[in-house]
């Protein structure tokens, strides 16, 4: 999970908190001669959990699942001047169901991919080029970095199912 695409930075105006903390390591995984799949703030901010989503937590007979409730409400704290309300964006849930294939990828075109490690006001900054992408998903020749923008669900319903049908869930 990192990077954003189209959406404004979520600790500068341009830059996503992973690739801003640390700039060049991440200008040097997205230029390496591998492919990448990059999970940026444009799909995480679509992925949210609610104060529903948090009450199954707190009402399963789940220990861990009710620690985990538990635990949200500091994040849907942190969240709830942003957001407006008690909810928390799914960020690296979401890259990891990716990854692990419980969610899977609807819209990735690759597109070559820079991080910006200079000390002004673009540091950390990905810039993807999406050019032409209104006009339907293709891929850039060569590159290496599929950008998700999309995904065949949400991630909230899927992700407290796992959670819930844990063993001793209830």
């Amino acid at each position: 999970m990192g990077g954003t695409a189209r959406e404004p930075g979520n600790v500068t105006p341009v830059a996503e908190a992973n690739i801003w903390n640390d700039p060049e390591a991440a200008a040097i995984v997205l230029a390496a001669d591998w492919d990448v799949t990059l999970v940026p703030l444009d799909v995480t901010h679509q992925n949210t959990f609610e104060q529903d989503d948090r009450a199954a937590l707190l009402a399963a007979e789940d220990p861990f699942a009710v620690a985990l409730g538990d635990v949200l409400d500091l994040y849907f704290g942190f969240h709830e001047p942003l957001m407006q309300r008690r909810a928390s964006y799914l960020h690296d849930p979401l890259a990891a169901a990716i990854a692990a294939g419980g969610i899977a990828v609807t819209r990735a075109p690759r597109v070559p991919v820079v991080v910006d490690t200079t000390d002004g006001p673009g540091r950390g900054q990905t810039i993807a080029d999406l050019r032409g992408q209104r006009h339907g998903t293709f891929d850039h020749d060569g590159a290496r970095v599929r950008v998700v923008l999309e995904t065949d669900q949400p991630l909230a319903p899927h992700l407290l199912e796992v959670l819930l049908s844990r063993t001793g869930c209830g």
